[in-house]
């Protein structure tokens, strides 16, 4: 899949510098990061892992102290609460997700890409990773999905080289990881082998397999689909859809190319279709991680426009093209407000906005820390904290490693209701809150203050009587690190494994 152009560009110097970029800009990002508030739903229920001895599936950690069912899969709650065991810091932790993950995705993508399909496809994916603002910030909110994404791309690589056993433990590690990107990749699995029939059997193998490694965690997810209230449509990030016009407008011209050409390339039209399995979450299909199949698809067009205009100089107009002047079409809805923006927005790559630092922070460690401080200072372990504002009473309890009345992913409902005021030992006002209401509910709590800081009022409701509840794990880790090593020894041994059971099969 190698042409002659390989032999007059160093794709794979040009690639380098894109990658590089990448990490140095995320390094150079260090500390205003994390810069997302999902980080914190990860570490709070890695602690909750950590107090219950194991996996639980039973969130106890939010909506404390009522809880409610724990739905999300537990791979990257689970590698959090080894680090934090191990004494990793645990915002250190998340700086860190944040930081190295994104890269990790380009380097597997890239390597992906430039071993299967060649250098110059793998420059222009490499390149167009930096095209859209919107997907990138997706990687860094929403790092399970990206550890899915790696995950993912790691089992198609398995696949191609004809490692089965391990491309299905693979995917079935993207069930583990992150539930909307296991239905994208086993959509991706089963369209490209319909539309590969040389892969058919092959794919349709390794999904089974997957599925049948999953079906532990897919049970669990079925079985509290009852307290799920509102779905995607309800959802605010349907407001917060961003769309890059150019490059989605190259992508449809790329997926009619990829259907064209050898049937390898096919798989670029199955992801892109996979990608569907987001619809009822608009701002995924169009913004988050479905935009990947676009990326691949664009990329695609452009590599074809290369190699008719036969011209070097093109490399380098595309480059400055997508990194500093292509359009993106915005739609934006702030969450108190009716009123629905539109605008075009210039200059509003991946690239510029990482470069010029142009991106909302969410990280004040000075008023975090001295806020969990203070928190630390005035409860005990299973005391329960709350804040009017959802996401910071979750930054603020991961880092006391305090259970919150607060949540996210608020469309998984308590089993019963309750008054998170009654039932917290700690309520965390914020300096934005409406002053008449702080005083009437201080005063008819008989509210105790026992710190503030610029953003915070916290105050101790001396009254409450009520505490978390610690469920005892579901799965200790003693039997997750078994399960684990076993994966692994399966995962050395796959090759033999294969063999032994082709010359079973062949024997019956």
């Amino acid at each position: 899949m190698v042409d002659q152009h390989t032999k007059k560009v160093s794709w794979n110097f040009f690639s380098g510098l894109v990658i590089s970029s990448l990490l140095v800009l995320q390094l150079t990002r260090w500390l205003i990061l994390p810069q997302f508030m999902d980080i914190y739903y990860h570490l709070l229920t890695a602690q909750g892992f950590i107090q219950a001895g194991g996996y639980s599936g039973w969130d106890f950690w939010q909506y404390a102290p009522a809880g409610r069912p724990h739905i999300y899969p537990p791979f990257f709650h689970l590698a959090l609460a080894g680090f934090i065991q191990a004494g990793v810091n645990p915002v250190i932790l998340a700086k860190l997700c944040e930081s190295l993950i994104p890269v990790v995705l380009l380097i597997t993508l890239w390597k992906f890409i430039k071993d299967n399909y060649g250098p110059e496809l793998a420059f222009f994916s490499a390149l167009l990773f930096f095209s859209s603002s919107s997907f990138y910030l997706s990687l860094l909110n929403h790092i399970p999905a990206t550890l899915s994404l790696i995950f993912g791309i790691l089992s198609l690589s398995q696949l191609f080289k004809k490692r089965l056993l391990r491309s299905a433990i693979l995917l079935s590690l993207v069930f583990y990881t992150h539930i909307g990107i296991s239905f994208f990749f086993a959509m991706t699995f089963l369209i490209y082998g319909l539309l590969n029939k040389e892969i058919r059997k092959r794919a349709t193998g390794v999904l089974l397999t997957a599925l049948i490694l999953g079906l532990p965690i897919i049970i669990k997810e079925l079985s509290v689909l009852k307290f799920m209230h509102t779905f995607g449509f309800n959802l605010h990030e349907k407001y917060l859809c961003q769309i890059k016009i150019i490059e989605s407008i190259l992508g449809v011209i790329g997926l009619f190319q990829s259907l064209k050409r050898g049937k390898e390339y096919r798989l670029f039209a199955g992801m892109f279709l996979a990608s569907l399995v987001f619809i009822i979450y608009p701002y995924r299909l169009l913004s988050a991680e479905g935009y990947l199949p676009i990326i691949l698809l664009c990329a695609f067009c452009l590599l074809n426009l290369y190699r008719k205009v036969n011209k070097r100089y093109l490399i380098l107009v595309i480059a400055v093209f997508i990194l500093f002047f292509s359009p993106t079409f915005s739609m934006y809805k702030e969450v108190r407000e009716t009123k629905i923006d539109y605008k075009v927005k210039m200059f509003d790559s991946a690239f510029l906005n990482l470069l010029l630092a142009r991106s909302k922070i969410f990280w004040f460690p000075q008023e975090y820390i001295s806020a969990a401080k203070i928190v630390e200072a005035n409860s005990a372990p299973a005391d329960v904290t709350y804040c009017t504002l959802d996401f910071l009473g979750l930054t603020i309890s991961s880092i006391a490693a305090r259970p919150s009345a607060n949540a996210l992913l608020p469309e998984i409902k308590t089993v019963k209701g309750f008054n998170p005021f009654i039932g917290s030992t700690i309520i965390i006002f914020t300096r934005i809150d409406d002053e008449r209401m702080v005083d009437l509910t201080v005063r008819k709590l008989n509210l105790v203050k026992v710190g503030e800081n610029k953003f915070f009022l916290v105050y101790k409701n001396t009254g409450c009587r009520s505490q978390a509840g610690v469920i005892k794990a579901t799965l200790p880790f003693w039997v997750v690190s078994c399960a684990a090593a076993l994966l692994l020894f399966i995962f050395w041994q796959a090759a033999r494994i294969e063999g032994f059971i082709y010359k079973f099969i062949k024997n019956i």
